[in-house]
């Protein structure tokens, strides 16, 4: 043993004893109540903090979906509406109305012609 160490406080033939002493006396120091007081109450401040910034973070999209589908409703109303217009528009009675005021003809007898056999023509 070092004849210095009693006086230094430290062991020079085994640093490694030194950082053990080191942390020791640094956890001492954070155990006091001086000091662990201060730091427990800020870190209680984060996270109470952090969790007001959720809590408004989720109300705020909260109000946003509800937003979103009350926009959903009256947009599938208005596609109700709009398939019913299309629906009547497509009717019989006002193709043939519609027909009546633009001057159109209506067709006569109407042949189709079908294909008898897969016959191709020659150049």
């Amino acid at each position: 043993m070092c004849k210095f160490w009693k006086r230094e406080k430290c062991n020079h033939h085994f640093p490694e004893l030194n950082k053990r002493k080191d942390f020791l006396s640094f956890l001492g120091v954070c155990l006091n109540p001086w000091v662990a007081g201060p730091i427990l109450l800020a870190i209680v401040f984060v996270f109470g903090f952090c969790y007001l910034v959720q809590t408004n973070i989720t109300a705020t999209k909260g109000y946003k979906i509800k937003d979103l589908e009350s926009q959903l409703a009256l947009l599938q109303k208005e596609n109700k509406k709009l398939k019913l217009d299309y629906i009547g528009i497509q009717s019989i009675a006002n193709i043939t109305e519609k027909s009546a005021t633009l001057n159109l003809v209506p067709a006569g007898k109407v042949e189709i012609i079908t294909d008898l056999g897969s016959s191709m023509a020659l150049r």
